[in-house]
Order: structure tokens, then C-alpha cells, then sequence
């Protein structure tokens, strides 16, 4: 019987080599490591393979974006120009300065950036921590740090040698005339650091004025500063167009210094000017107060002062609308200027209302002539019945009340001529003089225009040229719109106006050696609750030579308490601006 276990002394029997190989803790270790730099060599060529081939569009694309060097090339705003004796004068133009610009991820030492540029810009230490706080956002490539810094400034930035900061040059207007009508202008305001054109000119023509940006790309070093070397491709920026107005530019200052001693000597709390060449729209001077300094537009108390109100503020016209509404008659051959009506000083209505005349006296038989010259609301509702409500609206439509005129210049408004559409013969009554619809200024002046150039309605401009950075010139052509009354209607109105202010109340808008053909309107001011208050606006609108009309002036002054009638306050302010007219074009007299 064998034991169990082998005896002592007795020989082992040898063992295969690769149990050996195995059973061996030195030869099991070499093969454990070997195993694990295997595994760790897989690992690393797995993880090149997805780095390398998987994503390599996205490492590549990053890879250039570290290397590349980007600029926009900002165009050159267009400026705006004015006229005056064949001479040109710019009234909005440029001054270069630059934008200071991080790419934080580039920065490599936030704070003697904010020690730089705090030094050169003369920074407060209030203002340090927007700085600081621009540099922290590492994942955007470009912050905006601060602008309109001067070419001296930016110099010594430069001088500096900040990774990751980069300057932008940039265009800021310039006013070399400051306070030159800011409604008429616009100014240039922000929008997501982007600066873009508000209001006015600059904001109808914003797309024109500011041209097209353009790019310079290239190879960057570690810090993103551009290399002289590698690839650069560059897209041209195209410069903003110029724009030449039909405002004159001694007409403009003329009338807004006259408006502004207006507002004053009659203690209103604002007034609009407008000077209109009838025979082709062109517009010679527009003008309002209050007004502001595109300057300083972001200190104005009262944003609603940056609208022009001569095209945004719609109001209820008053006595000056008569004209229009004998006009619509006379050419409908309802009434002749030598036609007569009862005056019995008010109409009263269906409902148990009634309709007076301003002076709430009655006159007897009057002529048409003295409807305009006395101004009877009787007499403009005898009129409009007259004509009829339906062709009455047709008329009012067709001297362009109730739509924008198309005026190229930002904000404008319709008014409001929607009660004519409503049942009742009340609604025309009422608008015959100017009361229950609301029109604009220019609208307005338009309208008289249309009386002043033989019955046709021409489209207002006020810019004469758009000249483009290639050196191309658009030139405005005047354009008639339609013709609302005859020929004939017109020199009849005229002649009826004429009349009229020689013995009315308007005298004191006369001008010696020319005859004037013009009307006043003192209007009463709707009461939001309903009703009428105390409170008036005054208007005047005249065109003179008459018979041969150069000028077609409009004047407002709003809710003045000095007098009571226009006849006393804006008939006055023509009668300036016209004697300064008269002077300056040199008209030969009339009579």
C-alpha cells in the first residue's frame, strides 16, 4: 500500500515549462505588467483614434479659432449735408475714435489690464469692476471694453502689449452746427452694442448711412496678436452714402430763430415751422420746439421730444381746414365766391346741439369770401352740405389727410379722418372747420401747397441727393402725386384767400409789395373726457407771391397764453420769415 504523501529522499518528477512559467511569482508579475501596458497602449490609441479621426472637424475648427486673428472693418457712416447760396455745409459728418476689445480667453493677466487701461482712459474706480467682470467670461471671444477712446489713447494701449486686448476703429458723428434741428436729424443710439440710427433722417435712411461692414482674417500668436506671415483674406467694408437735403441752410436757422422768439413772446409751450417749395415738394426748412441736441440725446428729460412733431404730432386743425372745405365746393361747382347764406350765428342740430361761430355773433347774409375772411363756422357747414358728405370725404382724402405723405424721415403718422366715415351729417359738419379730425403739420402745409401749385398734389421731399461711396449720384426728381382740384379751382381759392386776409383778422401776416394768399386757425383742444377746454392751438398757413407762389410757411404754436387768437401770434411769425424771404431770394415785388 502507497503512502499518501511522497517519501523523503525520493525525486520529484519534473514539471512542463509552461507550468513553470505559470507556477513562477517573478515570470506571473513581467506578464501582469506587460498586461497592463497593453491595455493602457489600447486605451491610448482608442483615444487618439476618436481625437484624431472622430473628432477631428471639431479640434481642427478649434485649433483655427485659436489662430485666427478676426477684425471687422467698420464703414465710415454717410453724412448729411445742407445747402445754401450753390454752397454745401455739413451738418452731420464723423470723427474717428476706437473701441477697446477683449478676448478673455487670451488674457493672461486680468488685472494689469484693468491697471492699464484705468491709467491711460483716466478710469474711476467705480468704473473698474464692468472691466474686470468683461475679462472673467473666458468662453466669449470678444467683450467690448470701452469706446471713443482717442487715437493718442488707444496708442498707448497699444504700447502696452496685453494679450488678448485688440482696438476697433470706429465712427462717431460730429455736429459742426450743434442744435441744427435734432428732429429733423436723428441721432445715432445702441442696440446689443450695436449702433444704429434712431429717429429722423438717421433712422429712415439707417441702412443707407451706415453701408456694409467688412472682415480682415488672419494667422494670431499665442497672445492673438496678428503675424505678418500665413494667410490673410480681407472683405473691403462699403462706406455709408452721403445725403444732400433740400433743407437751405440760412432758411432753416432763420426760421427756427424766429419759431423760438415765437414760443417765447407768446408763452407757448412749443411750435413747429415749415417752408415748403410748392411747385416740387422740396422741403426748405422744418423746424419745432422744444427740440434737442443729437449730441446730448440720451439727457433729454422727456423721450417723446425726439419725435418730429411737425410729421408725428396729429392734432384737430381748426379754421385753417376752411379752405380745404371751399375748395372741395368750388370745384364741385356747389358754391361761387360771390354766393350768399343767412348767418344766424349757429345751426342747431337733430339731437338738440349746436353749432356756433367763434364770436358767437350772428352776421346776416355773408358772400363765400367772408366765410374765410370773418372764418364762420356756419358758413363752412353751409358749404359742406353744399358739397355732400360722400365727394366732401372723397376731397379730404384726396389733399392727402388720413394717410402718411411719405416724407422720408422716421415716425411718421396718418391723423385721423375716420369720423367721416361714420353715419350722421354731423361728422362732415364738424370738419368743414377743422374740429372731430386730426391731421399733421405737414399734412397741412401740403394741402395749401395743392392750392399754391394750380391744384396738384406733389409728393414732399427734403432729400435732394443720395450719393453712394462708389461715386454715383440718386438724385430726388419731383413727383405730383395726383390733381385734386382744377386749375381754375385753385387761383379762384387764392384769390378768395387774398381777399380775405387784406381785410380780416389775419392783416397782420401782410407783406408790403406782395400779395398773400393765407388763413389763420384758432383751434380748441379736445378734453380726453370729452368736450372741449380752455386751452388752443394757434396755426397759420400762407403762400406768397399769391399769384405766383415761391413759399408755401406754415406756423403752430402750441396752447399759447399771451393772446387768444392766431391772428395775433403765428400771423406774426410769418410775416418775419417772410421778410427774411424776401431779402434772401431777392423776390421782386408783386405789387
Amino acid at each position: 500500500m502507497l503512502d499518501a504523501a511522497p517519501r523523503r529522499g525520493i525525486a520529484q518528477p519534473m514539471l512542463p515549462r509552461h507550468a513553470r512559467l505559470v507556477t513562477d511569482p517573478t515570470i506571473r508579475r513581467a506578464w501582469m505588467l506587460g498586461a497592463v501596458f497593453f491595455l493602457c497602449a489600447l486605451v491610448i490609441i482608442v483615444r487618439l483614434f476618436y481625437l484624431q479621426v472622430v473628432r477631428h472637424d471639431y479640434f481642427m475648427s478649434l485649433a483655427a479659432k485659436a489662430q485666427d486673428a478676426y477684425r471687422e472693418l467698420e464703414p465710415d457712416r454717410g453724412s448729411i449735408f445742407v445747402r445754401e447760396r450753390g454752397r454745401e455745409y455739413p451738418i452731420v459728418t464723423n470723427r474717428t475714435y476706437y473701441l477697446v476689445v477683449a478676448n478673455p480667453s487670451k488674457v493672461t493677466n486680468p488685472g494689469r489690464v484693468v491697471d492699464t487701461l484705468s491709467t491711460v482712459l483716466d478710469l474711476t474706480p467705480e468704473e473698474w469692476p464692468s472691466i474686470a467682470a468683461k475679462l472673467s467670461r473666458r468662453s466669449d471671444p470678444y467683450e467690448p471694453l470701452w469706446r471713443k477712446v482717442t487715437k493718442e489713447q488707444v496708442e498707448k494701449i497699444r504700447a502696452a502689449a496685453l494679450p488678448g486686448i485688440t482696438d476697433v476703429r470706429e465712427s462717431y458723428r460730429y455736429y459742426p452746427e450743434p442744435g441744427f434741428s435734432g428732429q429733423l436729424l436723428g441721432f445715432i443710439g445702441y442696440s446689443d452694442d450695436r449702433r444704429v440710427g434712431r429717429y429722423g433722417l438717421e433712422g429712415y435712411f439707417e441702412r443707407e448711412l451706415a453701408g456694409a461692414a467688412g472682415s480682415e482674417r488672419g494667422v494670431a500668436d499665442a497672445y492673438g496678436r496678428p503675424l505678418a506671415i500665413g494667410k490673410r483674406s480681407v472683405q473691403e467694408a462699403r462706406d455709408g452714402d452721403d445725403l444732400v437735403l433740400t433743407v437751405d441752410r440760412a432758411v432753416q436757422i432763420a426760421a427756427c430763430d424766429r419759431l423760438r422768439q415765437g414760443v417765447e413772446t407768446f408763452s407757448a409751450q412749443g411750435g413747429t415751422v415749415i417752408v415748403l417749395q410748392p411747385s416740387t415738394g422740396a422741403v426748405l426748412a422744418m423746424c419745432s420746439v422744444p427740440n434737442f441736441d443729437p449730441v446730448l440725446y440720451s439727457e433729454a428729460k422727456d423721450p417723446s421730444v425726439y419725435n418730429n412733431p411737425a410729421i408725428f404730432e396729429a392734432y384737430e386743425p381748426g379754421s385753417v381746414f376752411k379752405p380745404i372745405t371751399m375748395a372741395a365746393a368750388i370745384d364741385r361747382g356747389a358754391v361761387k365766391p360771390q354766393d350768399v347764406y343767412e348767418d344766424s350765428g349757429e345751426i342747431k342740430l337733430a339731437d338738440g346741439k349746436r353749432i356756433r361761430n367763434s364770436d358767437l355773433q350772428a352776421h346776416g347774409l355773408q358772400t363765400m369770401v367772408q366765410v374765410l375772411e370773418k372764418s364762420l363756422n356756419t358758413g363752412a357747414v353751409y358749404v359742406v352740405t353744399k358739397v355732400g358728405k360722400e365727394a366732401f370725404r372723397r376731397y379730404v382724402q384726396d389733399f392727402g389727410f388720413g394717410k402718411p405723405t411719405g416724407i422720408t424721415l422716421d415716425a411718421e403718422v396718418a391723423g385721423n379722418i375716420s369720423s367721416l366715415d361714420r353715419r350722421g351729417e354731423i361728422y362732415a359738419m364738424t370738419a368743414s372747420f377743422g374740429q372731430g379730425i386730426t391731421v399733421t403739420p405737414l399734412q397741412l402745409a401740403l394741402a395749401y401747397e395743392v392750392l399754391a401749385n394750380n391744384g396738384t398734389l406733389m409728393r414732399p421731399y427734403i432729400v435732394a441727393e443720395r450719393r453712394h461711396a462708389d461715386g454715383t449720384v440718386v438724385k430726388t426728381a419731383p413727383q405730383a402725386i395726383r390733381q385734386v382740384i382744377t386749375s381754375r379751382t385753385a387761383s379762384t381759392v387764392t384769390g378768395m384767400l387774398v381777399q380775405a386776409l387784406e381785410g380780416a383778422y389775419d392783416h397782420k401776416a401782410k407783406l408790403n409789395g406782395y400779395y398773400v394768399a393765407g388763413k389763420t386757425g384758432t383751434a380748441q383742444i379736445a378734453d380726453p373726457a370729452g368736450g372741449y377746454g380752455e386751452e388752443v392751438n394757434h396755426t397759420f398757413i400762407g403762400y406768397f407771391p399769391a399769384y405766383k407762389p415761391a413759399f408755401v410757411i406754415l406756423v403752430k404754436l402750441d396752447r399759447p397764453t399771451k393772446v387768444k387768437h392766431a391772428a395775433d401770434s403765428t400771423t406774426v411769425i410769418f410775416r418775419q420769415l417772410g421778410e427774411f424771404l424776401v431779402d434772401y431770394f431777392q423776390l421782386p415785388p408783386q405789387r
